[in-house]
C-alpha cells in the first residue's frame, strides 16, 4: 500500500476537518453526522480500492466519491430487501473492505 505524501495527507485532513466544521456550525450536528457518514461509508472503501490503480490523489478522491455514491447504496438497497437496512449498511461496509483487501492481496 502506497501511503500518500505527508503534505497531501495533511491537506486532505485539513479540508475534511474544515468541511465538517462548516457543516457543524452552519447546519448543526445532524449535518455534521451526515457528512461524516458519507465520508466513512462512501468514500473511504472505494478510495482504498483505487489505491491499487495508478491515479493521482485528486482523481482517487473524485472517483471514490462518485463510485461510492453508486456502489454502496445499490448493494445496501438490495441487501436491505432481505435483512434490516441498519444491518445491511454494516454488512455492505464490511463487504467492501473485504473486497479491497482481496484485490490488494492478489498482486
Amino acid at each position: 500500500m502506497k501511503i500518500p505524501k505527508v503534505e497531501n495527507l495533511r491537506f486532505i485532513i485539513i479540508i475534511i476537518v474544515s468541511m465538517l466544521l462548516f457543516f457543524y456550525f452552519i447546519l448543526s450536528f445532524s449535518a455534521f453526522m451526515a457528512v461524516l457518514g458519507i465520508i466513512l461509508l462512501f468514500i473511504i472503501p472505494i478510495y482504498l480500492l483505487l489505491e491499487k490503480f495508478d491515479l493521482g490523489q485528486d482523481e482517487k478522491l473524485a472517483f471514490s466519491f462518485f463510485l461510492g455514491v453508486g456502489i454502496f447504496p445499490s448493494i445496501t438497497y438490495w441487501l436491505g430487501m432481505i435483512i434490516s437496512f441498519k444491518i445491511a449498511i454494516f454488512v455492505t461496509f464490511i463487504f467492501l473492505l473485504i473486497v479491497v483487501f482481496v484485490i490488494r492481496s492478489l498482486k
